[in-house]
């Protein structure tokens, strides 16, 4: 799943936060975090392995990056849950119920 992350990771810019950046990491993140297996922590493991960062490494800009993205999903999941707002993607997973 988080297999569509790979792209973005690929932009040489991505983890500067540049508004193009942030928009194309939540079009990606759309893809995803509607699944009912999706979590922000296993996603940020996923960027972590494919960047090759080391056990560790919380300070250099990449690592701020993904623990940056990471919380970004976590608020963007836990807003499509709680919300009132229920979209008719909700339908297709059990916590959007």
């Amino acid at each position: 799943m988080y297999e569509v992350l790979d792209n973005f990771l690929l932009t040489g810019t991505w983890h500067t936060r540049h508004p193009s950046d942030e928009r194309r990491f939540y079009e990606v993140l759309d893809q995803i975090v509607w699944q009912d297996e999706f979590n922000a922590d296993r996603m940020a493991e996923y960027m972590r392995r494919k960047l090759n960062l080391l056990y560790g490494d919380n300070e250099s800009p990449f690592a701020m990056a993904v623990a940056h993205y990471q919380t970004s999903a976590w608020a963007v999941r836990d807003f499509l849950k709680y919300s009132k707002t229920v979209s008719m993607k909700s339908e297709h997973n059990s916590w959007g119920r």
